[in-house]
């Protein structure tokens, strides 16, 4: 009798179990798309779809809960290494422009000193221009009489010398050079007045201060008095 009854309990215990396992849900499905360009979906990821990128889904919402993009190769593990350390140092470095721009900015005490410190820059700038209009100035002239001397030989029916022929392709070249260096410096002219403009709100931001105003007058102490009959 009683080995009757562990047996019945037994019984009832492994079926309990198999009903519980067969109601079971799965923890976690799997989306991903085969070698063929197929949609697969699945409990369990076969080993050829490890590596790949596929969407992680919780069966009883059906709402994704996390996305993993494919196994990096080789070479693309170390370009993506080199791009974030490239990433990292770009931000460092703005970064550390920021914190030394804010130092600059904090050490002037009026918006006018800091316009007259940015003067040097422009002016320095105008300078650099000024010197390259020159050198341009000074390379055409000598260009057009090296020109001049090669057209009057021809001219005459005499060979162009090959020295005075590469000495004018160099001449050219470096006029070229020059121009190119005009225009740029032209360019960086004309974007510090914008460059200006933004430190001058930094400074605001930093100091926290509105633009100078003229000091309002005080008013006339006579005007002021009230006549008395």
């Amino acid at each position: 009798m009683i080995r009757t009854l562990i047996s019945i309990a037994v019984a009832s215990t492994l079926l309990a179990a198999a009903v519980a396992g067969a109601q079971e849900k799965p923890k976690k499905l799997y989306r991903w798309v085969d070698k063929d360009g197929k949609v697969q979906f699945s409990d369990a990821l076969p080993p050829e779809a490890v590596d790949q990128a596929r969407t992680e889904i919780n069966p009883e919402s059906g709402m994704a809960t996390a996305s993993i993009e494919r196994a990096l190769t080789e070479e693309e593990r170390i370009a993506k290494e080199k791009a974030d350390a490239e990433k990292a140092r770009i931000a460092k470095d703005e970064e550390q422009a920021r914190m030394t721009e804010e130092a600059m900015i904090a050490s002037f005490q009026t918006e006018e000193e800091l316009k007259r410190s940015f003067q040097v820059r422009v002016d320095l700038m105008r300078q650099t221009l000024d010197a390259i209009e020159a050198g341009i100035g000074s390379q055409r002239a000598s260009l057009t009489g090296l020109l001049a001397q090669a057209s009057e030989a021809e001219l005459a029916g005499r060979p162009v010398n090959a020295k005075q022929t590469g000495t004018i392709r160099e001449l050219h070249s470096e006029m070229i050079k020059q121009q190119q260096m005009l225009v740029l410096k032209q360019g960086e002219l004309e974007d510090l007045d914008a460059e200006l403009a933004r430190l001058i709100d930094r400074f605001r931001e930093i100091k926290a201060t509105k633009p100078d105003a003229a000091p309002t007058p005080a008013p006339d102490a006579d005007a002021a008095q009230t006549p008395t009959g």
